[in-house]
């Protein structure tokens, strides 16, 4: 019988990826950088609060949408969904007007839940055929990593003297 067990370790990290870049990059990468855009472009907290829940929107309905028969593989579906996310993080950089960021945002929040989802579902089977599902820890703990990393992202960008903008752009290019 073959041992699966290295396949299973690359899936996990790969998964661990995912998940950090498009839940922990993607989704959370707002709450670092909001100081500064508040500051910036002189955003009410209720501006602020618009922008968050058009992200939890677009999760909410990239959740219900990745249960729909999709064409394509959800292989081919994770990575759109991945350079959504990329694009979507790095996007918000090139706009100020709330609504343009608030739409960004939601579709930054699509391609969370998508990633999440399918991530998970592509990395649980792979899991449960090589018989090791303890490593699922590994996969969600990318969220955590990305959190880690949006934080000490934010912290280094501050010390360089880079703005709001250019901290989008650079959680973009990590995503």
């Amino acid at each position: 019988m073959k041992d699966n067990s290295g396949d299973a370790l690359r899936v996990a990290i790969a998964g661990a990826v995912a998940m950090g870049c498009a839940m922990g990059i993607g989704r959370f990468v707002y709450t670092p950088i909001l100081p500064f855009m508040i500051e910036a472009l002189s955003l009410s907290a209720h501006q602020a609060g618009i922008i968050a829940s058009a992200n939890f929107l677009g999760y909410l309905l990239g959740a219900m949408a990745v249960s729909l028969r999709l064409p394509g593989t959800p292989r081919q579906w994770l990575l759109g969904a991945l350079l959504v996310s990329a694009a979507t993080t790095a996007g918000v950089g090139l706009v100020s007007d709330e609504t343009a960021i608030a739409l960004i945002r939601l579709l930054g929040g699509v391609a969370s839940a998508f990633t999440l989802v399918l991530a998970s579902s592509l990395v649980l089977e792979t899991l449960a055929r090589a018989n090791r599902r303890g490593l699922l820890g590994v996969h969600f703990a990318g969220v955590g990593i990305g959190i880690g990393a949006c934080a000490l992202v934010v912290l280094a960008a501050t010390k360089l003297g880079i703005g709001w903008r250019g901290m989008w752009f650079v959680h973009g290019a990590i995503t």
